[in-house]
């Protein structure tokens, strides 16, 4: 009976082997793959496994045949999970749902941290005074689930909680100052955030559109629909062109303070979550605002995204940032450069990375975990609100 039992337990381990890699391929040509419960059902039907093998594989990825241990979590990605969860029509909003096949925005996962690297926002790109550095030592986050990213396919996790640099412990922040910060704060927020990248998958910082996917912010009929910019900052409408003569652009202030036509399209807009006077964006998973709003009146962050104000006479040039104020949660502007005196702001927020995985990690290599507990924090510096 056990020479059996390991010559079937040999027979499912190389035909779980087999669907690996052609799931593998399957990535690679966009053909469809074989998910865990349909290789477990077939296996099932050949006699390969027994019912009682077939009952333990709904809460265990691992099981062992006649000695041999097949691992079946090597078939089961995140993706699939998190499509599952979607075609089961589990939203998961208040995060009870105890299926181990399923995987929700907001669910916190194992992505291990780096434990000794180092970035640098450079001065001569960043505008401040001085280096600002981040240790990964000094930063071990917590990551959770942010969806599916549209370029790789694979899904998204964003951090439980941004970085702090080491300037000091009241001033925890990346400072972005004028016409450097502006031009190059994508390029900033990204590098640091790269500091996660692993075999796994490629970091960056947070950036509006990863926001605007969670709230349907998702096109320029509902931007203008939630816009509160030209009611607010009396500006132009999001999609307005601007053209002042005579005036500055970031890059011409930096080349010699030369006055040139400040001239393009709007692209900046504000709108509120879950507060606030109407227009009003309501975000009905309780979860999914979690995840990327909970406690922000504790830690404003960067979205590595650029953007301009357009007033009647002259245009502001802004970086996308996340905070809240007289209780009012915010997707926002805030400038660093003027157009028409070329006046120059220091604005400093916290940094948040965004972790693209790969489309065939699996959850035997990045498990879903229990919901873990943020640490508090106190915003330190007060007056930092968006001018």
């Amino acid at each position: 009976m056990q020479a059996k039992d390991a010559t079937r337990g040999g027979e499912v381990k190389d035909y779980v082997r087999m669907v690996v890699a052609e799931n593998e391929m399957a990535d690679r040509t966009n053909a469809t793959k074989k998910t865990k419960a349909e290789v477990i059902s077939e296996l099932e039907k050949q006699g390969k496994l027994t019912a009682e093998e077939v009952s333990k594989l709904t809460d265990v990825d691992v099981i062992t045949i006649g000695g041999i241990e097949i691992n079946f979590g090597e078939l089961f990605t995140l993706v699939d999970m998190y499509d599952k969860a979607i075609a089961d029509n589990c939203i998961n909003e208040n995060g009870s749902c105890t299926n181990k096949e399923h995987l929700h925005i907001g669910d916190y996962v194992e992505y291990q941290n780096p434990i000794s690297d180092t970035k640098t926002a450079e001065a001569e790109k960043t505008g401040y005074t001085s280096n600002q550095v981040y240790e990964a030592s000094k930063n071990q986050l917590n990551w959770r689930v942010l969806g599916k990213d549209s370029a790789t396919g694979g899904i998204k996790l964003i951090s439980g909680r941004p970085m702090k640099s080491n300037n000091s412990e009241i001033d925890p922040y990346l400072h972005l100052y004028g016409a450097k910060g502006y031009i190059n704060s994508e390029t900033v927020l990204n590098d640091l955030c790269s500091l996660y990248t692993t075999q796994y998958g490629t970091a960056r910082s947070v950036n509006i559109d990863d926001l605007n996917i969670i709230t349907g912010i998702t096109t320029d009929e509902k931007i203008k629909e939630y816009n509160k910019g030209p009611s607010w900052w009396g500006s132009k409408q999001y999609g307005e062109i601007y053209s002042f003569e005579n005036h500055y652009t970031p890059q011409s202030w930096l080349n010699g303070n030369r006055q040139t036509t400040a001239s393009g399209t709007v692209n900046a807009y504000l709108y509120t979550v879950n507060s606030g006077n109407e227009p009003v964006v309501n975000l009905t998973n309780e979860r999914a605002y979690k995840v990327i709003f909970e406690n922000v009146d504790q830690a404003y962050y960067w979205l590595a995204s650029r953007n301009i104000i357009a007033y009647s006479d002259y245009a502001r040039f802004c970086v996308g940032e996340v905070y809240e104020d007289v209780s009012e949660v915010r997707v926002d502007s805030s400038s660093l450069f003027y157009s028409d005196n070329g006046r120059e702001n220091d604005r400093y927020f916290y940094v948040r990375p965004v972790i693209c995985l790969k489309s065939d990690i699996t959850e035997n290599e990045i498990p879903r975990i229990a919901d873990k507990t943020e640490e508090t924090w106190q915003n330190v510096n007060s007056g930092n609100e968006p001018i």
